[in-house]
């Protein structure tokens, strides 16, 4: 995966699109829900552009630990992680 800027920068990208909102609007720790306006039908709008973008596989239960972009880059890199282990 690429360094965690990147993934992040990607990740705001990804919630600015489906938002309709300003990327350098977007903090690293801002609430989807509470300052960006992210209800659920775009949490899964969200999810699936991950899924396109990073090439993984995310349920839903992982959409509700997407709370805020530094979240999300932590569940990819967790997500990495495990794959990379399961792979050895």
């Amino acid at each position: 995966m690429q360094d965690k800027n990147q993934v992040l920068e990607k990740v705001k990208g990804i919630i600015a699109e489906v938002a309709e909102l300003d990327p350098s609007s977007i903090g690293n720790d801002a609430s989807l829900p509470y300052e960006l306006g992210v209800d659920s039908l775009m949490g899964l709008q969200i999810l699936v552009e991950l899924e396109k973008e990073f090439g993984v596989e995310l349920n839903e239960e992982q959409l509700l630990l997407m709370t805020t972009p530094n979240n999300i880059v932590a569940l990819l890199q967790g997500y990495e992680e495990t794959v990379a282990t399961v792979n050895s």
